[in-house]
């Protein structure tokens, strides 16, 4: 076996390699930043969003809790949230979707 083979064969990626190849950081870094964003999104995805169901067990969907003034989006501008008279008078004769 030749040195390039028992090199490659022996890299793994630690803190050896950051110290042979330092141009692996950034790399490491942005990716490392990207996949913790994603799961931070996930976690306030879950945890705020009225679209997002994990317990299908509940009475009511997590959609048909929020209030026609509540507010739901991150960034609001210039935007006044206003039932409408005919759609509330037309849940309130619905009802649930469940029975």
């Amino acid at each position: 076996m030749d040195s390039t083979a028992r090199a490659q064969q022996r890299f793994g990626f630690g803190m050896r390699a950051f110290k042979k190849f330092p141009e692996l950081i950034p790399l490491a870094t942005i990716i490392s930043t990207a996949c913790v964003g994603a799961c931070c999104f996930m976690a306030y995805a879950l945890a705020t969003k009225p679209d997002v169901r994990v317990v299908k067990s509940s009475e009511l969907p997590p959609w048909e809790k929020v209030a026609p003034t509540e507010r739901r989006k991150m960034i609001v501008m210039n935007q006044k949230y206003e039932p409408i008279p005919e759609l509330e008078q037309l849940r309130r004769e619905i009802g649930s979707y469940k029975a």
